[in-house]
């Protein structure tokens, strides 16, 4: 498999396609809190980009630092976020 093939970004567009919705950090550790983040940041640019419907996300304050601790993604893919896969 190629690099592009693994990529999170096109990785996240597959589940999403098979249909997980939800997404949450594996722990409410700080690194783990962290690590989600990039996760989040994914997510939000495929919402800008119009390749995911819509995004509703659930903000908590941990360890002194609000971040966003569940995303859910409604509606699915796109035709735009289709067509990339």
């Amino acid at each position: 498999m190629n690099d592009e093939a693994r990529s999170p970004f096109l990785e996240l567009l597959r589940q999403i396609d098979a249909g997980v919705t939800i997404y949450e950090p594996f722990a409410r550790t700080p690194e783990k809190l962290r690590e989600f983040q990039d996760t989040v940041a994914r997510l939000d640019e495929m919402k800008r980009l119009g390749l995911v419907r819509q995004l509703f996300t659930q903000t908590r304050t941990s360890f002194g630092e609000e971040q966003i601790v569940m995303v859910m993604v409604v509606g699915g893919l796109t035709q735009e976020g289709r067509r990339l896969l």
